[in-house]
């Protein structure tokens, strides 16, 4: 995309080789912070999954209450947040607890963007199929809470607003540009020449052949060189002028 959304790297302690790769991707997981409404950082959900034996923070993004997105576990990594799914899922964490505070419209509008961009970095269908909550791939979890669950349907429907954005702009860009090609070939072939200055290089000679055999002489009109300033030619005929030309008519 070509309006990808800014990530905040912060610095994590991260080393790649602890991290294996993952061999497909196919799907995002949503989450929250839990039952505690804070508006944790990566750098301290990174500190709370190392004290849980984790290698790093088990999520990809972080998004803050103020949408800003944070860096966390590689995103081409295995990450550790969907027991069972890590080997072909992506993690993003909105902080808070939406069970029972509502997700900031500026989180909203991150995790849209942000959605956006990974699917078109890794070709993930933009729908509720491959975009799901946590407690959709896992029961045992009320995660992503109700709050922020009942708002998939929207992200969804904004991440399918900024990937149809960025094409809508690139096709009114090549529109754009065929559009201003058509008029400059419009504007050549309209444009009327009245006097010998005006006329290309190409067509010149034949001209002033014409003018000098009292075959062109115009209305009467003239410039300061005292020649036709009033011939009024168009392309097609300053073409076939030069036609003729070749052909000996003027001869």
């Amino acid at each position: 995309m070509k309006d990808e959304p800014k990530i905040i790297d912060t610095g994590l302690d991260l080393d790649d080789d602890d991290f294996e790769e993952r061999e497909e991707t196919d799907m995002i997981v949503i989450h929250h912070t839990g039952d505690t409404d804070i508006d944790a950082s990566a750098e301290q959900i990174n500190e709370w999954h190392i004290n849980k034996d984790y290698a790093a923070i088990g999520y990809h993004f972080v998004i803050r209450k103020d949408g800003n997105i944070e860096k966390g576990r590689p995103d081409w990594a295995i990450g550790a947040h969907a027991y069972g799914e890590n080997q072909h899922t992506i993690g993003i964490h909105l902080s808070g607890a939406f069970n029972s505070v509502q997700p900031t419209k500026a989180q909203i509008e991150s995790c849209a963007h942000l959605v956006a961009c990974l699917c078109d970095k890794w070709e993930i269908p933009i729908d509720r199929k491959h975009i799901v909550g946590h407690r959709e791939v896992n029961d045992d979890t009320s995660c992503p809470g109700d709050n922020l669950f009942a708002k998939m349907d929207e992200i969804v429907s904004k991440a399918a607003w900024y990937a149809n954005q960025e094409a809508s702009e690139s096709d009114a860009d090549e529109k754009e540009e065929a559009w201003e090609k058509d008029m400059e070939k419009i504007k050549e072939e309209i444009t009327r020449y009245n006097a010998v200055d005006e006329l290309p290089d190409w067509a010149r000679p034949t001209i002033e052949k014409m003018i000098t055999k009292g075959i062109l002489k115009g209305s009467g009109k003239t410039d300061e060189n005292g020649k036709p300033a009033d011939i009024d030619f168009s392309k097609d005929m300053l073409r076939m002028a030069v036609y003729n030309d070749r052909a000996g008519v003027y001869d």
